[in-house]
């Protein structure tokens, strides 16, 4: 959730896109304009965090353990990202995608082999 506030301010802060747009009009304002294309969908991007977050956290509240498939999309979103982009927020994802992998054996490794299937 903190690399979700963290998006999200960026986004909001260190941006004139939305400042612009309020100006131009919000209707059909982003395409064929690079910049505000690039700056929306980092912003969107931030949803997409938000909701694996609040997501996860959820199931966690419910069945006591953090889903392995986070980590898993964690990962493939930031490995990618890091290849195609290196100077973004590629590290915060693999991080926490490698921490929620980690997270999620410390859950499973007492338990019996016929728990981890359900």
């Amino acid at each position: 959730m903190g690399l979700t506030a963290v998006h999200f301010a960026v986004a909001l802060i260190a941006s004139s896109t939305f400042d612009d747009m309020a100006r131009d009009g919000f209707w059909n304002a982003v395409p064929g304009e690079p910049q505000r294309e690039y700056e929306m969908w980092f912003f969107l991007a931030g949803f997409g965090l938000l909701a694996l977050g609040t997501l996860s956290g959820r199931i966690v509240r419910d069945t006591g353990r953090l889903p392995a498939q986070l980590g898993w999309y964690l990962l493939a979103i930031g490995v990618p990202l890091q290849i195609l982009y290196p100077v973004s927020g590629a590290p915060g994802l693999i991080v926490l995608g490698v921490l929620a992998l980690i997270a999620t054996r410390r859950d499973s490794a007492g338990e019996e082999p016929s728990d981890t299937l359900s």
